[in-house]
């Protein structure tokens, strides 16, 4: 695929490819994943207009792993459905327009501070309907306007792939075998990394891919890379790569020195 296909039709995630991806690359680490229930999917739909309300990919990922998402944690928090039915119960609380706002993730209670919740932006999908804009803010804050909410990933696609990429593949032990690049302000930055590993015989995974999230894998060389753009959570293009075999890793990363200045074009 090149790049202009990539934006004129970005491939979209899907649960069945997240958990082959994941299972490739660590086996075992999708055994944790328990669905949610049709009548709790119902239910966590039912104030923002029923199903056909909720992005369908995270539709999809309700009822793949929507219970618990095992040791796939995505944030600090939970996306449990029982949990966010539960945070519902408060009647007391103030809430955002469920017209225009889905609680997706509850930030983790600390003894000083709580972490941020997610939301869906309901009224800023993506072009092709499947998904829509996600923040983080704490829903005090969200509902008061008090502050502004972080952006720390465009689409809740884009959240599952850079955390699938992490966990199962970068994170991996030995750590400092993966190697991260940053590439400069420019979003061509971007096409010219996509275009020169395309070169070298990298090509999409199973997670699908948007203009800001990019995972490419090498099946012969067996190695990974995570293209990321330039947003206001990190104003810089990068790209991280893992390769299972040392003397592959440090082939690409030669590759990679070598046009690291052309690729950057600050």
């Amino acid at each position: 695929m090149t790049w202009a296909e990539l934006l004129k039709a970005p491939p979209p995630l899907t649960m069945k490819g997240l958990r082959a991806f994941m299972e490739r690359w660590k086996p075992g680490s999708t055994e944790g994943f328990k669905p949610a229930t049709a009548v709790q999917i119902a239910a966590l739909a039912q104030p923002h207009g029923g199903l056909d309300a909720l992005p369908p990919v995270y539709s999809d990922f309700l009822a793949a792993m929507g219970a618990s998402t095992g040791s796939f944690r995505l944030t600090f928090g939970t996306t449990s459905i029982s949990a966010l039915l539960e945070d519902r119960e408060d009647t007391q609380r103030e809430r955002p327009d469920p017209r225009r706002y889905v609680k997706v993730a509850i930030g983790e209670e600390l003894p000083e501070d709580r972490y941020p919740d997610e939301f869906f932006e309901l009224f800023r999908p993506t072009p092709d309907g499947r998904d829509a804009a996600i923040v983080r803010i704490h829903e005090d804050d969200l509902v008061r306007g008090k502050q502004t909410a972080k952006r720390p990933f465009a689409t809740f696609s884009d959240w599952l792939r850079a955390v699938a990429v992490s966990r199962v593949v970068l994170e991996t032990e030995p750590r400092k075998q993966t190697k991260s690049y940053s590439l400069g302000e420019k979003p061509e930055a971007v096409a010219k990394t996509y275009e020169f590993f395309s070169r070298l015989g990298f090509s999409l995974t199973e997670l699908g891919a948007s203009s800001a999230i990019i995972p490419l894998e090498h099946r012969k060389y067996g190695a990974t890379i995570l293209i990321s753009a330039p947003s206001l959570w990190i104003p810089r293009a990068g790209v991280e790569l893992r390769a299972r075999d040392k003397t592959q890793q440090r082939i690409l990363e030669e590759a990679i020195s070598d046009h690291e200045e052309e690729l950057s074009d600050d």
